[in-house]
């Protein structure tokens, strides 16, 4: 009888600790790191360099412009990730630099009554070996970003960026030696555009246009800056 009760107590024990044991295994859930459904977004693409070529449209048909229109942009971004979705929010601060290398002259006019003075542009006469405009600004831009989930990660971003010029300069290298001009006068000090970028992993494309123009009213009017270029995303 004690055999029995003892063989009895065994079997239950067992029972109990079996059923323990799957029920365990039934609250344990396995997530692969490939698992779209439970995809958790991390912050990307923080740190970005742009190498551009950068011109102007609506430019006087006589000005004539070289392959010296090089500029750069840094930009240091936060990245917001829009919950487990593809998609995520880019703010941040940047630097642009814009050059306009062509034969250009700038010209200062007085009206009638010699107060205002008016910018024009004009091509220059003289041979020369350099010239060229450039603008400095600071830009702060606001991004939405797509990039997908796979090995090989494509995106893509369409943004708008608002900017101020805190400096810029004319300096030309001809006949009259090298001179650099700072603070071209009736320069719109204000920058703002859209930019877009398409790329995969690190390297982009990436454009630019400001509906912004250069110059205020008492300047040359219908001219706005743009940028074709590389950028590339180490971070």
């Amino acid at each position: 009888m004690k055999k029995i009760v003892v063989y009895c107590l065994l079997f239950l024990s067992f029972a109990f600790t079996t059923k323990a044991q799957k029920d365990t295994t039934k609250n344990k859930k396995i997530i692969s790191e490939f698992d779209l459904k439970n995809y958790k977004a991390d912050p990307k693409d923080r740190l970005i360099f742009e190498a551009n070529y950068t011109n102007w449209l609506g430019a006087p048909s006589n000005i004539k412009t070289d392959w010296k229109c090089l500029g750069f942009g840094f930009y240091t971004l936060f990245d917001k990730p829009i919950k487990n979705s593809n998609f995520s929010f880019g703010y941040g601060l940047g630097f642009y630099s814009h050059n306009f290398s062509s034969n250009a002259n700038f010209v200062y006019q007085l009206d009638s009554s010699n107060q205002n003075v008016a910018t024009l542009i004009e091509p220059k006469t003289i041979p020369y070996i350099a010239n060229r405009y450039n603008e400095r600004s600071f830009e702060i831009p606001l991004e939405l970003r797509f990039r997908t989930k796979t090995t090989t990660i494509f995106k893509m971003m369409l943004g708008a960026k608002i900017g101020y010029v805190v400096s810029n300069f004319k300096k030309s290298d001809d006949a009259d030696g090298r001179i650099r001009l700072y603070n071209i006068k009736n320069v719109n000090p204000w920058r703002y555009g859209v930019v877009f970028r398409i790329g995969v992993e690190q390297v982009c494309l990436t454009a630019s246009y400001y509906f912004s123009e250069v110059f205020t009213s008492k300047g040359p009017k219908g001219i706005n800056p743009f940028s074709l270029g590389i950028a590339i995303i180490p971070y």
